[in-house]
C-alpha cells in the first residue's frame, strides 16, 4: 500500500514538474528567436549598403557632369572621380564596385523617346555603352527637350551577406551575394557646347555627339 502511495505521488510530482516542458519550449522558439535577430541585421545592413550604392552613382553622376578644363575629358581625371566616388561605400568594400558612366544625347522632343550614347567609360571590370542608340533606355522627365545632353551612371556593386549566406544563396542564386544596382541620370554642369545649344561632356577616348 505504502507503495503504491509512493508511486502516486511519483507520478503526481512527475505530471506537476513544467520544468521539462519550459526546457523544450525554449529549445524550440529560440532557432526562430536567433533567424529574426539575424535577419532584422542583416536587412539593416542590406538597406544602408544599398543607400550607399545609390548615393555613389549619384557622385559619379555628378562629379562627371562638371566636366574637365579639356575638351575631351583626361583619362586621369575619370580615374580621380571613380576613385574619389568609391570612398562613398564606406566602411564597405568597393574594389568589386561596377561603374559605367555614359554622355546621352536627346535628338527630338517627345516622351519615350531612346537617347543616343555620345561617349561612355567604364572600370575594368564593367563595359562601356556602345556609341549610338541606347535601345534598353528611355529620357527621363527633365531631359526630354531636343538636343539636351545628360550624365548617366549606372552602379553595381554586390553585397555580401554578413549572417544569411545560406539564405543568399537560395535567394540570389550559386553564390551567397545580391547585386545591388543604381542608374542615376545627371544634368551637365559644364563641358562645352558643340553641335547645339546645351553644354555636354565629352568623356576620355571618346567624341561630341554626332
Amino acid at each position: 500500500m505504502r507503495g503504491m502511495i509512493r508511486h502516486d505521488r511519483a507520478v503526481a510530482g512527475f505530471r506537476d514538474d513544467d520544468r521539462g516542458v519550459s526546457a523544450i519550449e525554449f529549445a524550440l522558439i529560440l532557432p526562430v528567436m536567433l533567424a529574426l535577430l539575424f535577419g532584422v541585421t542583416e536587412f539593416g545592413r542590406a538597406i544602408d549598403h544599398y543607400r550607399k550604392v545609390t548615393l555613389l552613382a549619384r557622385a559619379v553622376a555628378d562629379l562627371t557632369a562638371q566636366g574637365d578644363t579639356q575638351a575631351t575629358m583626361a583619362s586621369a581625371t575619370m580615374t580621380d572621380i571613380l576613385a574619389s566616388a568609391k570612398l562613398v561605400l564606406t566602411p564597405y568594400p568597393n574594389s568589386a564596385a561596377r561603374i559605367v558612366v555614359s554622355v546621352l544625347g536627346v535628338t527630338i522632343d517627345g516622351a519615350g523617346q531612346q537617347p543616343r550614347v555620345c561617349s561612355s567609360y567604364a572600370t575594368d571590370n564593367g563595359t562601356a555603352r556602345a556609341v549610338g542608340t541606347a535601345t534598353d533606355l528611355k529620357v527621363p522627365e527633365g531631359f526630354q527637350l531636343a538636343g539636351m545632353r545628360y550624365v548617366l551612371a549606372e552602379v553595381g556593386v554586390p553585397y555580401p551577406a554578413m549572417f544569411g549566406s545560406n539564405v543568399m544563396r537560395l535567394v540570389g542564386g550559386a553564390s551567397n551575394q545580391f547585386t545591388f544596382k543604381a542608374s542615376v541620370p545627371w544634368p551637365v554642369r559644364g563641358g562645352q557646347t558643340y553641335k547645339t545649344t546645351y553644354n555636354e561632356v565629352v568623356l576620355p577616348n571618346g567624341k561630341a555627339c554626332a
